[in-house]
Formats: structure tokens, sequence, C-alpha cells
């Protein structure tokens, strides 16, 4: 249930009230339904609360309700109100003030008074706190409620403020420079204006103010017609002038629409827009996947402009800098970093951005050292495991949002993902919203065909579980130890290899036990693919594993079925896809999750089978969005097939978990361990 503070104690019961609406950050109104709580449960929950101060069981007895009041002993009420008091305040509205005098403890609102200049990359100046007529610095504030929870004031009494108000304060003033002056980011401004409840005053604050309501008029605003030969969907005309907004004001941002509602072509758009006008070039980075797919949409959709694919044996700087945009990837930029640096790009984009989202990998030490004068983004997966990657992101895009990486997780990582702070989520949420577009397929694509998505459960065979259980014993007491007396980092190898092999035994037995345990999941696919093409359908088929593709490629072949297959090495993809798209004979796709996940056009099939399930939801709704997209004109059957009582099962528990922080934040793929804790661990193998 959440609170409405503000409100008048019996506001509900005088107007007879049993729905409330709020509207939300994406500007959508929530209707709820109002509830009464549950009192005897929040009365346990505080007594839990006060008696934790008790300083001895006996004292723990003497909490106690009478007349719906809770009777403290003084050697618990005094630590209790100092510590917890601030706290509720966040939850619960205050009564009876006044009876806390004998403590003399009073809650307080503080005013915050701040004096800030516009400086180079941020805003620089002092801030202040007065409690009643006394005046803090913000340090004192800060450093005294830290270590008290309390601000101590000459008369002698403790003011209690707002823990919510204290932990914003944190957030906001996070760096001094030489002088001492504090410095302050842009994108802190509106939360800032919103602590001190009145507008900023000075030139250079009411143009940081117009930016700010500049996204909300964009709906008003005309688009200029893109020089497109194609025709543009109401969203993407809205995608393009977002993107062109952020532009006009040297702002980054990322477009990290659904996947299927056309990033690419919004982006050309803006493209056309800029150029001729523009005489530097802009540098786009992508997978190599995703090569020919942005030079046939180039091509396609704004022919006028000049390419050059920095590819291969395509390497000539000097050459590639002479055309309008310039295509390349990120093994490339890694690995050619030394020329791509001295280059003055007008444009960056970076295409499946979560390429960068660990900050430490030299494909993201690239990225950053790129100089451009404009930086964009497109991901439908922007955060895919941990808060961490949208640091990385936002590092990339605005530099100046989030401060070093330390303040970040003590600032935000820390609160949302360790103690599960609302606050501090909805605050991260509102300070990325205005530079993150996400659009949702079943939003704006009213005419998609349905997805249909169902869990094809496999029982293992007596050998199949008896080989899975003898591997999983000796690799949980091997990972265990191995942690105990190495640490978690040290540990990844054991840890890959166990995990890598339990999943293999899960789904193909025959790749480990030289053909001797067959695989009921193996066989269960064959029939129900069968079965899809005898039908009609087109099958496109993803495996994690190289002798999935392998095993069924061989009943595929016995049974006379026309198949098509992708992987990492293989080299001409364009012609295989266009080979599957267009020969009716060609019944079949097959390919590895990582290789066919992004950039392709599966549309000519209307079923897919997803054979193991992977670390993150997003890898795989990525690799079904290669058929469910723009342009699909049939009903999409999709099926994902699960081992019991496998490794496989605990993965999907471990997918609803990392797509709680993605909606939870905003609304992949993690290839290795790495992104496990020691408690992902245990629950895997235990």
């Amino acid at each position: 249930m959440e609170s409405y503070k503000g409100l008048p104690l019996d506001f509900v019961q005088q107007f007879d009230l049993s729905m409330v609406a709020s509207l939300s950050l994406d500007q959508k109104i929530v209707v709820k339904r109002l509830a009464h709580l549950p009192i005897d449960e929040i009365a346990s929950n505080l007594r839990k609360e006060i008696i934790q101060y008790a300083p001895s069981k006996a004292a723990q007895k003497e909490v106690y309700v009478e007349d719906n009041l809770f009777i403290i002993p003084e050697e618990t009420a005094g630590p209790f109100l100092l510590q917890s008091l601030p706290s509720l305040l966040r939850t619960y509205q205050l009564i009876g003030a006044e009876k806390l005098r004998e403590y003399k403890v009073k809650p307080m609102m503080p005013k915050l008074n701040i004096s800030l200049s516009s400086g180079i990359d941020f805003l620089e100046g002092d801030a202040s706190i007065t409690l009643e007529d006394e005046q803090f610095s913000l340090q004192q504030i800060l450093s005294q409620y830290n270590k008290k929870k309390y601000i101590q004031l000459s008369d002698g009494n403790r003011a209690i403020i707002e823990d919510g108000y204290m932990r914003r304060l944190e957030r906001i003033f996070k760096k001094k420079d030489k002088d001492g002056k504090l410095k302050v980011s842009f994108f802190d401004l509106p939360e800032i204006e919103d602590l001190i409840n009145e507008p900023l005053e000075g030139e250079a604050f009411k143009h940081h103010r117009e930016v700010y309501e500049g996204f909300n008029h964009l709906a008003e605003e005309t688009l200029k017609t893109p020089k497109l030969h194609a025709q543009l969907r109401p969203y993407q005309a809205e995608g393009i002038k977002w993107i062109k907004y952020l532009y006009d004001n040297n702002l980054g941002g990322c477009l990290a629409d659904d996947m299927g509602l056309g990033k690419t072509v919004q982006t050309i758009g803006v493209l056309t827009l800029i150029y001729p006008k523009v005489k530097k070039p802009t540098l786009i980075v992508m997978p190599r996947s995703l090569l020919f797919n942005w030079q046939n949409e180039l091509k396609k959709f704004a022919p006028e402009l000049s390419v050059y694919t920095y590819y291969a044996g395509d390497r000539d700087i000097k050459e590639a800098i002479k055309h309008q945009v310039i295509l390349t990837t990120y093994a490339i930029i890694r690995n050619d970093i030394e020329e791509y640096s001295k280059q003055n790009f007008h444009y960056v984009i970076l295409d499946e951005s979560q390429n960068i989202k660990n900050t430490t990998t030299q494909t993201t030490q690239a990225a950053l050292m790129l100089h451009a004068e404009h930086r964009l983004a497109l991901s439908g997966t922007p955060v895919e495991n941990n808060l961490t990657e949208l640091y990385s992101l936002f590092r990339f895009l605005n530099p100046t949002m989030f401060g070093s990486l330390d303040d970040f997780n003590n600032r935000y990582t820390g609160p949302i993902q360790r103690d599960n702070d609302k606050d501090t989520l909805l605050s991260l949420r509102k300070k990325i919203f205005p530079f993150m577009l996400r659009r949702l397929k079943k939003d704006v694509l009213k005419d998609l065909p349905d997805r249909i998505e169902q869990t094809l459960f496999v029982e293992m065979s007596p050998e199949q579980h008896d080989f899975y259980e003898r591997r999983r014993l000796y690799y949980y007491n091997q990972v265990r130890q191995t942690i105990a007396a190495e640490g978690i980092q040290k540990s990844q190898f054991v840890m890959f290899q166990a995990l890598n092999e339990l999943r293999r035994i899960a789904s193909i037995p025959e790749s480990l036990s030289d053909g001797h345990i067959k695989s009921p999941k193996l066989d269960l696919l064959t029939d129900t693919l069968l079965e899809a093409v005898a039908n009609g359908h087109k099958v496109v088929m993803f495996f994690n594993f190289i002798a999935g593709i392998e095993e069924l490629s061989e009943r595929l072949d016995k049974n006379g079925v026309d198949y098509a297959c992708m992987t990492g090495s293989t080299r001409d993809r364009k012609s295989i896809v266009e080979r599957f798209q267009n020969d009716p004979q060609c019944r079949v796709m097959l390919m590895t999750l990582k290789t066919g996940g992004v950039g392709l056009n599966l549309t000519a099939a209307d079923t897919v089978f997803i054979f193991e399930p992977w670390w993150n939801k997003a890898a795989e709704e990525q690799a079904i969005n290669r058929l469910h997209r723009f342009g699909q004109k049939a009903k999409v059957l999709s099926y994902s097939l699960i081992t019991q009582q496998t490794i496989e099962e605990k993965i999907q528990l471990l997918q609803q978990q990392k797509a709680e922080l993605f909606e939870g934040l905003i609304g992949a793929d993690s290839s290795s361990s790495k992104h496990l804790s020691e408690d992902d661990i245990n629950f895997i193998l235990g």
C-alpha cells in the first residue's frame, strides 16, 4: 500500500474515497483501489522496530500497548526516537510531537540556502541549512546526521530531519573544488529546486530550467521532415524529435525502445536533418553482426548520405573521415583506438550500447576516449544485471551526471540493490527519465500480431538424472571449497566450468557421455519441430551450445528437412538470412543465441524455440524479437524448453529477479558467472 503524506488523517473517510489516481513518470494516469492497512500487523512491525533498542531482554518485555499507545521505558525510548524516527517519518505521519519535548527531540523541516554560479562543467557555489534560527554548513549537517541521526541545536534540543531529505542532500552535493566550493551537476537542478521549493535565480538557471521544461512540450512541436525514403510511424516521428532535442541542447541520451520498433530508422532520420549542414563525420559503433543491417538500412532509407564501412581490409581513417557516416565495430575501436582517439567526430552513436556495460573493459575505455560534440546510445536492454551498467552508459553519454563510480555506488547502487530503497530508486528514475526514451511494442504497435509463449517441461531419464546428480554434488563441494579458500573473484573459472557442464548435461547429455545418454529434451524438440514444419510453419531454433546444433542437424538431415545454420564463425550472414527469408524450401534456421540475438530480421518465420534458458531474460527477448517485429504478419509461437529438477529451473528464477531490476528502473546477456553472487551459486548448485 502506498502512503500519501500531507493529507488530513480523515481525508479518505471524509470523502468516502475508494480509489486514487496518480500521474506516473511516463505521463500515464495510474488508478489504484484503496485498501485499509492491517493495523495489527503495523503494530507488530513497530514493536519489533522499538525493542531492538532495548538494553536487555527484560527491557523488551516492558514495551507494551495500552489504549492504542505504545508504552516505552525511557532507556529504550531515547535511542528509538533518535535512531528510528527519521526513517519512520518517510512512511508515517507524526501526531503529538509536543510529547517529545521532554526528550528534547524535535522534528524539523530544514531550509536549504544555496548560492550557485555557472562554471565550465559544473555549477559552483555554497550551500547551508537553517534549522529554526540556526545556520549550519552542509558539511556540519551531514557529518552530525551520519554519526548521530540528529542535529544538536544550541538550546539543547535535538533536531530530527526526515531521512529521505538527508539522503537527497548527500546525493546532490557530492563534489568540492580546491577552494572548498560545492560543485553541482546540471542534471541535479530539478531536485535542488524541489528541495528549496522555489526556482533558482539567475540567467544560467533560467536557461537550464527551460531545457528541462522543453521536454514537456516536444509533443506540441512540429518535426521538420527528415529526408527519409520511409513512412514514419507516429511514435518514430516522436522519437526523432526527442533525439534532435537532445542534440540541439548538447545532451546525450539513450533510445531504449523495445526490440523491433525501428531504433535504426529513427537514428538515420536525425542524421538526415543534420547533414549536409555539418562537415564532420558521425561514427556509429555496433557489434559485427549488425554491420550489414546498418549498411542496408542506410542505403534503403537515406541513400544520399555518404557512408564508409571501417572494417576488415577497409580501415583507412583518412579516407573514412571524408564521409558523413562511418560504420565500425566495438572490436575495431578497441584495437584501433589510437587512430580513433585522434579524430574529432561530430556525433558518436553506440548501437547495442550494453557492450560498454562494464566500466573496466577495454571496449568501454575505448568508447570513453572517443571525442565527439554529440552522443547517442541505442539499446533495448540498457541495464541487464546491475546499476553499475547504468553508470557506465551515462559516463559515456553525460559524463558529469553521476560523478565517480564510488559516488554512484554509495548513493544509488547500495541503497537500491542492497537496501531496496524505493525513494532512492525513484530519485534515480527521475534523474535519467528525460534522457532515456523507451516505448513498448504492445503500446505502439497495435496492429502487431499476437505472440504466444509456452514453456515445455521435460523430465530427465533415469540415466541422465544419475549423471546430473553426481556432477552437481561434485561441483557443489568443489565450488564451496574454492570460494572458502580463494574468495568469489578467484573462483570464477571453476564456477563457470560447473555451470557450463551442468547446463550441457541438462540439455544435451550426449555431448558429455560419448553419446551413451540420450536427451529427452532433444527428442521432444525434434517431434515438435517436425510437426510445425509439416504444418507449413517456418521455424527458428536458438541454442547456447554448438553441440545442440550439431545433434539437431543430424536429425533434420535424416528427416529430409532443409535448413540454414549460423554460428559465431559464419562469415556471410547476409546471404544465409536472405535464403531463409526468401526460399520457401528452407524451413528451419539454426543459430546460437548470441549470434542471432541482435541485428537480424527473421519475419519469414512464425515459430521460435529457445532450447536452453539464458542467464538474462532480455537475451531471449532479443532473440524472439527477430521474428516478432514490424513486418511480421502471422501470430508468433514461442517455445522455451526446460529440463525439470536442474539448473535450468533455477536460471528461470534468476531471470525474474534481473527483470524486476530493469522494470523498476526503466520501465542480456550475462555470458559468464562473473555476475553471479555467492548466494546465486549456492542457490543454483544446492
